[in-house]
């Protein structure tokens, strides 16, 4: 029996792909273990079970793929058919369909052409930028960083590194995904992020996990690293910060794979001052260097004490240096729009407040009464839209601005202000600065206080 159930309101099964004739009963599947050098075969049956050959079936393939392997597999994209496909890219090629959405332009056909290349043993690399824009995107917000994991992990295959933990022009090459690996215990947590676990697969309503800021993220970390090396002068030390107005070097053996030090306009006047004939090699301190996929809020520790760390990119290479002032660039362009849109919250709360009677507000905001409001203080950016969107409340404020046009626009900075509380500063427009300062002067000028 076909299942009545709208497809886009539930996980799709094998059944489905049944009912689309992307796969039949009786179809053998297989599912290759390299790294033990095992094969596993199964069939799909009438009803969109996994068959093994011991006639025990399955209602997912993930399942099915956990039975054999005796470890939790992500079924999805181990079994193959004999066509070489894997069941996910049938299952996104029904979702293709369903949606209407021509496959040439969809990121499930760019990510299995992807896929080919890989496996016929082609390099692929692009930039995140690039990457982003198969999805319709510029940022890389919560939502849309899940959706790609999603649809990489269903192909099989990851970046490296992650797109996520690098800049927008940085480079990310495209890999299979080595499905004994990431089903190993002794896996290692940087692939883990490049890999669904079937049960994240199979449960697409799970919320997105926040992402914080990676030392990869700021340009500096993967920009390059000017150095010396040990048997360099101080004059050509000198000569190197003076021409690119840096503070300090990296000292690198001459293979520039060891990071044996660093050398600063402090170490070099302290050095000289002890002996006036110091060489370099009297001048090298010790160097703090850290992963590139590091959480950039760990940094904090190492830079107030030293100012500076270099950074090691995804093949452990020396890649760039990250300082204190790079932190306070990064951070400052998140805390500027982060502290307007309190003030906003402050502005609007005493407004309401002030003006409109907390029973009317109560009504429009919590009519069921689910949120149990007692007071102004539990109202959001959302309950001042709601309720300025009354004209009973609008008309108590007294102002000639338009409300129509106000509400749009705090609609707008409404979800601005999720993006900044989210922590995603690439979702937040680049004119969001002026656009909030604009709208507090605004306020201040025309509504009552």
């Amino acid at each position: 029996m076909v299942n009545s159930q709208p497809l886009e309101s539930r996980r799709e099964s094998i059944r489905d792909l049944l009912d689309a004739e992307l796969i039949s009963a009786g179809d053998r599947l297989r599912f290759a273990r390299s790294r033990v050098g095992e094969e596993h075969i199964a069939t799909v049956s009438p009803e969109g079970r996994i068959v093994l050959p011991d006639g025990t079936e399955y209602d997912t393939p993930s399942d099915a793929a956990k039975a054999v392997a005796g470890t939790q597999v992500n079924g999805w994209i181990v079994w193959r058919t004999d066509a070489n496909r894997t069941l996910a890219s049938l299952r996104n090629q029904l979702r293709d369909t369903t949606t209407g959405t021509a496959q040439s332009d969809t990121p499930h056909q760019y990510l299995s052409e992807i896929s080919e290349q890989l496996e016929a043993g082609e390099s692929v690399s692009v930039t995140v930028r690039e990457l982003l824009r198969h999805w319709n995107a510029r940022s890389r917000g919560t939502r849309i960083t899940r959706r790609i994991e999603k649809d990489l992990a269903s192909q099989g295959i990851r970046t490296f590194p992650h797109f996520r933990d690098i800049t927008l022009d940085s480079l990310v090459r495209f890999a299979i995904v080595d499905v004994e690996e990431t089903s190993s215990p002794t896996n290692n947590s940087a692939l883990k992020m490049h890999t669904l676990t079937s049960s994240e697969d199979e449960n697409e309503d799970s919320d997105p996990p926040q992402n914080g800021l990676k030392v990869g993220n700021l340009a500096s970390a993967l920009g390059g690293v000017t150095s010396v090396t040990r048997d360099n002068t101080i004059d050509q030390a000198i000569t190197l910060m003076q021409i690119d107005d840096f503070s300090q070097l990296a000292v690198l053996s001459p293979n520039r794979r060891n990071l044996t030090g660093a050398v600063t306009w402090k170490s070099i006047a302290i050095a000289r001052h002890i002996n006036p004939n110091a060489t370099l090699r009297d001048c090298i301190i010790d160097a703090s260097e850290i992963s590139y996929n590091q959480e950039l809020v760990d940094v904090l520790g190492v830079l107030r004490s030293v100012g500076f760390v270099f950074v090691r990119n995804e093949v452990n290479e020396v890649s760039g240096i990250v300082t204190a002032a790079d932190l306070a660039n990064a951070y400052g362009d998140m805390a500027t729009p982060f502290f307007l849109i309190g003030e906003l919250d402050k502005l609007l709360r005493h407004i309401v407040s002030s003006h409109v009677p907390f029973s009317d507000v109560v009504a429009l905001c919590d009519p069921s009464g689910s949120r149990e409001i007692k007071s102004f203080d539990q109202l959001n950016m959302g309950d001042y839209e709601r309720t300025l969107q009354n004209p009973d409340a609008w008309n108590r404020l007294n102002t000639k601005l338009d409300r129509a046009l106000f509400c749009k626009r705090l609609e707008m900075i409404r979800e601005i202000r999720n993006d900044i509380m989210h922590f995603n500063p690439e979702d937040i427009l680049s004119n969001t600065v002026e656009m909030l300062r604009n709208f507090l002067r605004m306020i201040r000028l025309n509504m009552p206080a």
